[in-house]
Order: structure tokens, then sequence, then C-alpha cells
């Protein structure tokens, strides 16, 4: 009778186990995922997202193939095996990392740990995997790529800043990485609409009174009209789109859009080429031109020849022998950044007059490495 007592009691005690596990509403495997659901101001979300866009066409972000700039398509994030150290890159650490995993963001020519984009450009990241095992990269301690396995190695992951948010990366192998956060910066976008973009010229400059013409993957099409430096936006329901622009005299490439509800998306940007022997600037905006130069040194005072001057984040002019430069730019302000192997600059803003001229001089601290190698 004890024995049969004891028996009852156990399977008594296993039933009430077995229901009350049951109602929680999760079964033993679903509990770890429940930590992995998507970021609802993520620019990667699943198809199955009820608020996301859907996949009734081919979406590939970002600028024209004339772009040195341009990204690729990000919808499944690659990360590609990359020395950030060989010849055709050339980049300087310039923030140490003590951990064995390391993460870092390519910012002009250095690699560091926290930084700035503007919306609607692309950016790099560049990890250091020191062990063999499972791979997962999160955003904000959600996961946007998992591998079953990783080889130790320097690996680059690109991106876009296709909404307006902040990032906090890290990844992880048999330990941690270091964390690199990453804020967007409107730029000169008018973010009070859930899509914006700009309309540019093939030199770079905006272009003032295009028709964007944005149409649904779903159906529908709307319009709006491109401000003095080329910029449109508009409030339009979650999904999928297509952007050109019309203006008499040239043609547009065509871009594509993502659009979420709560948030500022990004649309590829439109270029403009000239037809039928039409010329850029046209309309009231022709004579409105105005222009930056000043002069890129070290800190000393020393010219840097050959250094990047970096407009909006979407074309550059070089600096000469003496470290100078001069560009023309539309009217209204722009963000400059400036990138020279061996120095770290200061972003800075520039407001451009009609018919007149802006001076910007950049001064850059001369970057140390240690353990690499390579020494400024």
């Amino acid at each position: 009778m004890k024995l049969i007592s004891r028996f009852t009691l156990c399977v008594l005690l296993g039933l009430v186990f077995v229901a009350a596990f049951c109602a929680t509403g999760l079964e033993a495997n679903d509990a770890p995922a429940a930590e992995y659901l998507p970021n609802p101001f993520a620019a990667d979300r699943p198809e199955w997202d009820p608020f996301g866009p859907g996949q009734e066409s081919d979406y590939t972000p970002g600028r024209p193939d004339w772009d040195p700039y341009s990204p690729g398509s990000y919808d499944l994030p690659q990360l590609i095996s990359a020395n950030p150290f060989a010849p055709d890159q050339d980049l300087l650490i310039g923030d140490e990392v003590l951990s064995s995993n390391q993460l870092y963001l390519q910012s002009d020519g250095l690699l560091v740990t926290r930084g700035q984009v503007n919306l609607g450009t692309p950016y790099s990241l560049w990890l250091y995997v020191a062990d063999w095992g499972p791979f997962t990269f999160y955003d904000r301690g959600r996961r946007i790529i998992s591998q079953g396995f990783m080889s130790p190695g320097w690996y680059r992951l690109d991106r876009y800043a296709e909404t307006l948010e902040s990032h906090y990366y890290q990844f992880n192998t048999s330990t941690r990485s270091n964390n690199v956060t990453l804020s967007v910066s409107s730029a000169g976008y008018p973010t009070t609409y859930g899509l914006v973009g700009r309309v540019i010229d093939s030199y770079g400059n905006g272009v003032p009174g295009a028709r964007a013409r944005i149409s649904g993957a779903g159906g529908g099409i709307f319009s709006t009209a491109t401000s003095a430096l080329g910029y449109y936006g508009m409030d339009l329901p979650s999904g999928t789109y297509t952007v050109t622009a019309e203006l008499e005299g040239f043609s547009f490439s065509q871009s594509t859009a993502r659009v979420w509800t709560g948030t500022v998306s990004a649309a590829g940007t439109v270029v403009g080429y000239p037809v039928g022997g039409a010329f850029y600037p046209t309309g009231p905006y022709q004579d409105e031109s105005g222009w930056l130069e000043g002069k890129v040194t070290d800190k000393i005072g020393e010219g840097i020849p050959g250094a990047k001057v970096i407009i909006d984040g979407l074309f550059s002019v070089t600096t000469g022998v003496d470290g100078g430069y001069w560009v023309s730019l539309s009217p209204g302000w722009h963000s400059i950044t400036v990138d020279a192997s061996g120095y770290k600059f200061s972003s800075a803003t520039a407001q451009i007059l009609p018919s007149q001229g802006s001076k910007l001089d950049f001064k850059g601290t001369k970057v140390i490495v240690l353990g690499s190698g390579k020494y400024s």
C-alpha cells in the first residue's frame, strides 16, 4: 500500500507540473525564441511581419551604379571575409578594444567603436572573430545574423542607414565582443514625414522643382515636388515603393523605398541626366549656386594633399598639393566630413548662400595605432 501511495503521489505531482507548464502557452523550445522577436523599428523585418512591407517587388536600396559609395542589397546581411589593413583598405584602429572578439565601425579611414552616419547612406562594420564556433550578431539585443559555424579572422558587414534610428551592435561566438554604438543623423532630410528622399544631378547637386513620383507595389501613385536642395517627403502607408522623378529636359534613374509606420525611411537617391541639350541648373535657381572653399591641414598647419572632402555623404572633392579645396554647392546647409589616411577629423556643417562663397578649414589629429604594426 505504501508503494502504491508513493507511486500515486508522484503521478499527481507530475500532472500538476505539466498543467502549470502548459498554462503558459509556450512549449519547451519556444521560450528561447521570445528574446529574438524582431525589433519593430529595424530595417530588415521578416515577411510575416504585418506592419512591414511585403515582398511584392524586388528591393534594392541605395544609390545608382555610377556612385562610388553605392551600397548593394541589404535584405540578407552578408559577412564578407576581408582585411581592414590590406593595401586596398589601409584602415587604422582609432579605438583600442581589449576583448578577443573585436567589433568596429569604419569612420573615414579609422576603425572606431562609436559614430554617426547620415540617413540614406551606406556604412561598414568590421569584425575580428577570435574563436571557432556558432556566430550570432545583434542590434540592440535583437538577433539579425545567426550562423552555425564561424572560423577566426576579419570580416566586413556592409549596412545601409535606411531608417532614422540608433544602433547598438555586438556579436558573440564563445565570448561576446565589445559594443559599437551608431546614431543616424537626419542630415538635410525633412524628417517630419514617413518617407524622405532626394533628387540630385550627376554632380551631386540637389535638383529643385522636380516632381518625385512614388509608386506602391500594391498599387497607387503619389507625387510631390522637391525643395530648393532637391529633398522631398511624404507620409505613406507601410509598403514597398518604386521612386523616380520628372522634370522637363531630364531623364531620371529609378530607385526603391520601404516604409513602416512610426519610422522615417530614406528612399534611394534619384539621379537626373540632361537630355536633348538641356543642362543643369535650370529654372529660377540657375544663378543661385554658391561655393565652399577651405584648407585641410595637420595640427601645425601643414596642408594635407589628397584628402577627400565629402559633402552630404553623396560625393567628394580632393584637396590639392597645399591641402586646399573648392566645390560648387546648392544654397542651404550641407554636412561636410574629411577622410585622410592617418588623420582623424571632426565633422562640420556649412551654410551656402546664393552666389556667395563660404570658408571652412579642417585641422586633423594624427593617429597613433598601438599593436597593429602601424605608426603615424
